[in-house]
């Protein structure tokens, strides 16, 4: 599994892979949403790094107690910000590689209310890191 998460990652740096990749996310996010137990009322936005150099896409996580809605584009006020690239997305959906190494080593960054910033990864059902890297 882990093999193939990273050949998957590697191969996002295509274009035409990053677009199917981008395309994914939407409906990737809401599938993974683990309500919290509180009634959170939350504005994320998840910037994902282009492998090319190009500006991130950006996407609108509007998170209202239960459920978790996703839309393209800025978030207009958002509390939080995450920010990675999208071959680390695959590691991390994948279990290949963890929020808080890829958080250590630079490539996942977190901004605005430190509170809600750090509860991002939480909110989202996440494998269990298969391998050390």
């Amino acid at each position: 599994m882990r093999r193939l998460a990273i050949w998957l990652a590697r191969l996002d740096r295509r274009r035409g892979v990053h677009w199917i990749v981008l395309r994914a996310i939407p409906r990737a996010i809401v599938m993974r949403f683990e309500a919290p137990t509180d009634q959170l009322e939350a504005t994320l936005e998840l910037a994902i790094r282009d492998p090319q150099g190009r500006s991130p896409a950006r996407f609108e996580l509007a998170i209202a107690g239960q459920s978790c809605s996703v839309r393209p584009g800025a978030a207009q006020q958002p509390g939080a910000r995450a920010t990675l690239g999208s071959d680390d997305l695959i590691l991390l959906a994948s279990g290949a590689a963890s929020w808080p190494e890829l958080l250590s080593s630079g490539r996942f960054e977190l901004a605005g209310d430190p509170f809600l910033a750090l509860r991002f990864a939480s909110l989202f059902r996440l494998p269990v890191q298969l391998e050390p890297s």
